[in-house]
């Protein structure tokens, strides 16, 4: 599917599993999500880019590409982390008796909300990344740094 170099264990996580797919993750909301980010969605690049017009977060470069990877990675890890200890935090409140069953239905909501959700647009954009990388990597007469990419063996 996708010819990335080798990683280490911690990148088995972050690596497209064979059931993922752009379709998957559009499906269950990336798109929707991605129009509202406050960090970066499209309605806030659209008007960034109005008063900013040269302002990208990431260009058809391979370096930018990579590095916009790897940004995904971490923004990846900080929801996971946030889901993980809310969910630990909403459900010590329940046993404790000091949240109802109407609290723990919408703390849960908020925390897949905010938690898991923002993860499922961070694995569509990188399933659209790895596709732009491949993509950029096959044309190494357009790499602007003299490096032929299709024989770069660095890590994103």
């Amino acid at each position: 599917m996708w010819q990335l170099p080798r990683f280490s264990n911690v990148d088995c996580w972050f690596r497209p599993k064979c059931f993922e797919s752009e379709r998957l993750y559009e499906r269950l909301g990336a798109l929707v999500l991605k129009r509202f980010v406050p960090t970066g969605g499209d309605l806030v690049m659209r008007r960034l880019r109005r008063e900013h017009p040269g302002r990208r977060w990431v260009t058809s470069s391979l370096q930018s590409l990579r590095q916009y990877e790897r940004r995904t990675r971490l923004n990846e890890l900080i929801h996971l982390i946030g889901f993980i200890g809310g969910t630990v935090l909403i459900a010590s409140k329940f046993v404790s008796g000091s949240l109802t069953e109407f609290g723990l239905i919408s703390a849960l909501a908020l925390n897949l909300i905010l938690g898991l959700w923002p993860v499922v647009l961070q694995r569509y954009n990188r399933l659209r990344l790895y596709r732009a990388i491949n993509a950029r990597s096959r044309l190494p007469h357009r790499s602007g740094n003299g490096v032929e990419l299709g024989r770069e063996r660095t890590a994103l």
